[in-house]
């Protein structure tokens, strides 16, 4: 990962969201740039925006506020949820907790995961 970027990268992924469920996608040229881009940015800067992911701004605006309730509580509060293999390391990490290529993150986080099965219906 580099640190030379001038600016966080916009990515726009609506063509990936338009041929999610298209079982031909991995040969569009549109999806391929957008994978490229996706690429490039996490290489050049480590992270991104997003543009097109069709995502209404008043549920972006709920889940903002959820977290930032969230991180305000206190550590023991939010321990009460902590990542661990018997969550399937789905949970909270304070900070310093996690590590990567043997380094200490400098981050306070909460790790998620899908839990249902897409797809499912019931008889």
């Amino acid at each position: 990962m580099g640190s030379d970027f001038k600016a966080i990268p916009l990515v726009d992924i609506s063509a990936l969201v338009e041929k999610v469920d298209d079982p031909g996608m991995a040969g569009d040229g549109d999806l391929l740039d957008v994978v490229r881009e996706l690429d490039r940015a996490c290489k050049d800067a480590g992270f991104f925006y997003v543009k097109g992911h069709g995502i209404a701004e008043p549920l972006m605006a709920e889940v903002r506020d959820v977290t930032r309730s969230f991180f305000q509580l206190p550590l023991e509060e939010k321990r009460k949820i902590r990542l661990t293999p018997r969550t399937g390391y789905r949970g909270y990490q304070r900070v310093g907790e996690n590590i990567t290529n043997g380094k200490l993150d400098k981050h306070e986080a909460i790790d998620l995961g899908w839990i249902g099965v897409r797809g499912t219906s019931s008889s």
